[in-house]
């Protein structure tokens, strides 16, 4: 009889990096957010400023102490709830504020030498503060965002405008888009979780999901390979009795009528008070769990039968975290068997922490890195906001030497106001030009048939 679960990831481990960023003055706002991000470029975390929110972008690779007089993005008039980068352009990053507005900001690739108040483009539109922005992961320039004014709208950022609009009858805990980027899903205040579909502008699912009063997180599984798998959802929250859970779902078994739904399994943890935030991996179908304030985080394997998910391990330290991300899975380090790495925000560093399957091989191990997201759209803006479509991210192998270079021309550019102001009045200026040529040659032609 079989006693131990084959996996190959049975034996993954956690270990802190010797390098870190330090001297970090975060900003005190509590949100609902995840408090940092990254990517192969950049690091984005909230930093204390007087009056409104100021987000510092520092290169990735620049570890050790950072200055007082750090330059940072000052175009916010309020604090700063929500950041991202986009998936398919290293250097552009979205914030959303307290006052009412989200601005796209381009970032150089040597980084911001100046403060930065001049945003690519602003996006308008909520009557309240913005509490979440999210890219799409796979339609270039489609933008998710939500508000304390109780809509859910998306955004076609190669328009620069509002393309559908969704009302949600709860403020949101949480946002996030599904696999192929057709769906969201939103946990809400009211111990909900909506499934949104915004290209028919509607709310598909609404059902209750944990009892406790605090903040849910939603993370949907995915899977390239078994489409079927993307139906799944992971939620973490609270029991009455305050115990932290996860649960698994399918969304083709959650009732519409508002009521419980039937986890296809639910685990408590432990009785902390911070808010867990679930963090899926497709490659490895590996789930981790982060929770504000807790100083570990745990990795389980999904697997697509019963119980779903199984616990591997967890990396602890004695540090808490104020906030925590990933980094794009390209930007692994393979030939150590890196098959994730993570960055945990603590209150004056970020210490970034790696996932690794222990492995004795120095060869490129393809069993345990499959081809990964690539960082190209699978779908335009504009093909995404006219069909109901929904393609799987475009993927690329993680085997040095073989990964796709990514184009400069992946993702159609965004283009600020200020820019098409001054090509309009460039192509203005031009027809002017042309207009004056032709009636010069309209009047030597006059003379010369006279």
């Amino acid at each position: 009889m079989k006693v131990v679960r084959d996996s190959k990831f049975r034996h993954v481990h956690g270990d802190a990096l010797k390098q870190k960023y330090e001297d970090l003055r975060l900003s005190s706002k509590a949100t609902e957010s995840i408090g940092i991000r990254a990517n192969a470029k950049f690091v984005a975390f909230p930093w204390e400023s007087g009056g409104g929110g100021a987000l510092a972008v520092i290169p990735v690779t620049r570890y050790g102490r950072l200055p007082r007089d750090l330059p940072l993005i000052t175009g916010h008039t309020g604090p700063i709830l929500d950041f991202e980068f986009n998936p398919f352009d290293d250097n552009m990053l979205l914030s959303a504020s307290e006052d009412l507005t989200m601005k796209v900001w381009q970032i150089p690739d040597e980084g911001i030498k100046q403060h930065v108040r001049e945003p690519l483009l602003t996006l308008e539109g909520h009557g309240k503060k913005v509490s979440f922005c999210t890219f799409n992961p796979t339609a270039a320039n489609v933008v998710a965002s939500t508000s304390f004014d109780m809509t859910c709208r998306v955004w076609n950022l190669t328009e620069q405008e509002e393309a559908f609009k969704i009302e949600i009858p709860e403020q949101v805990m949480h946002l996030k888009w599904n696999y192929t980027g057709s769906l969201l899903a939103a946990t809400s205040k009211d111990k909900k979780m909506r499934i949104i579909d915004p290209r028919q502008s509607k709310v598909a699912l609404e059902p209750k999901i944990h009892d406790g009063a605090k903040a849910s997180k939603v993370e949907w599984i995915g899977n390239s390979n078994n489409l079927d798998v993307c139906n799944k959802i992971v939620t973490t929250g609270f029991s009455q009795q305050a115990e932290r859970q996860i649960a698994v779902w399918d969304m083709r078994k959650l009732g519409n009528g508002g009521g419980e739904a039937d986890a296809l399994n639910l685990l408590s943890l432990d009785q902390g008070t911070g808010a867990l935030y679930p963090f899926f991996d497709p490659e490895t179908q590996m789930l981790y769990i982060a929770g504000k304030g807790d100083g570990n985080v745990r990795f389980f394997e999904h697997v697509d039968q019963e119980p779903h998910l199984h616990f591997l391990d967890s990396y602890s330290s004695t540090v808490p975290q104020k906030g925590f991300c990933f980094l794009p899975k390209r930007c692994m380090d393979v030939m150590s068997h890196e098959i994730m790495r993570g960055l945990k925000l603590e209150t004056t560093s970020i210490q970034p922490i790696t996932f690794k399957v222990p492995r004795k091989s120095e060869a490129f191990q393809e069993d345990i890195f499959p081809n990964c997201a690539s960082g190209r759209p699978a779908i335009s803006a504009d093909e995404w906001v006219s069909s109901s479509e929904a393609r799987p991210p475009v993927l690329q192998s993680m085997k040095p030497g073989e990964a796709v270079q990514q184009s400069s021309a992946a993702a159609p550019a965004v283009v600020s106001v200020k820019d098409l102001k001054k090509q309009l009045a460039e192509a203005l200026e031009r027809i002017k030009v042309l207009e004056t040529e032709n009636e010069t040659l309209k009047a030597e032609l006059q003379t010369a048939k006279a």
